[in-house]
């Protein structure tokens, strides 16, 4: 790519999005947005590490992500909550060759004031429940329907449960974070979210409900260099696997990349 076609999608990125565009000292990273807490501390740590340099922070829903680096937003450095979405811009040979660098798990999430609390699976599909999942076009969506055709062919649960939980979903949800707005705000009572969504201190008004082990969806986030990308990126790259970033992920609910 080059660089007045670079500088040119910058601009038409900064018109579309409010985004700055991205400097010879600035790094354009995106992210998922289930990173944002983690991602925000390890980039100041990062930055007070290597004065002059500056990283600009995209967080959205992967599928979005990937949408605008495959219409050539001018984006360093991907890291997805999607395995699929990155392997398919990796396909069309947009990213280098990815590296998981951490792993999440689905929790149910349900509010801590509910009056019969949920204390298993099955409480899902009981009349007047408040749901919120994610919309089928982003991971958190995808990685929920998949529990759901799971449980539907195990005898243990079956599809008519399934049935009544999907009677019971009041809202489908973009991004991770509004699932657990809608819980703290009353307005759900319960959510399929990640693990690492209720380390977070506003949601110790929430009670989460692990997933039996034989439906518990594993989720792997690859990181990747965008093609093209600026000298440096690789840096931040592999700070991210640093001891002190490993450290603040772990804060926040995340477990290290790899096989476990």
């Amino acid at each position: 790519m080059t660089m007045v076609f670079r500088t040119l999608l910058a601009s038409i990125l900064l018109l579309l999005t409010g985004l700055p565009p991205a400097s010879a000292a600035q790094l354009s990273v995106f992210a998922a947005s289930s990173l944002t807490g983690a991602l925000g501390e390890i980039t100041k740590s990062f930055e007070a590490r290597n004065p002059g340099e500056q990283i600009i922070l995209n967080f959205a829903g992967s599928q979005t992500l990937a949408t605008q680096i495959e219409q050539g937003a001018p984006a360093d450095l991907f890291i997805s909550a999607d395995l699929a979405v990155m392997q398919r811009l990796q396909t069309a040979g947009l990213v280098e060759k990815p590296r998981p660098l951490l792993r999440n798990r689905l929790v149910l999430a349900a509010r801590a004031a509910l009056s019969p609390a949920l204390t298993q699976l099955e409480d899902l599909g009981r009349p007047n429940l408040l749901l919120a999942i994610g919309n089928p076009q982003v991971p958190i969506g995808r990685y929920t329907r998949q529990l759901f055709s799971d449980l539907a062919e195990d005898s243990g649960y079956g599809a008519e449960l399934v049935t009544r939980i999907n009677r019971n979903i009041v809202s489908e949800e973009n991004r991770v974070k509004a699932i657990v707005a809608k819980l703290l705000l009353g307005e759900a009572d319960a959510g399929i979210v990640y693990q690492s969504d209720l380390a977070a201190s506003s949601a110790a008004r929430l009670t989460a409900i692990p997933l039996p082990e034989k439906h518990s969806i594993l989720v792997v986030y690859p990181v990747a260099r965008v093609q093209g990308a600026q000298t440096g990126t690789e840096r931040f790259a592999d700070y991210l696997f640093s001891s002190a970033a490993q450290s603040v992920f772990a804060q926040h609910g995340f477990a290290q990349g790899g096989e476990e």
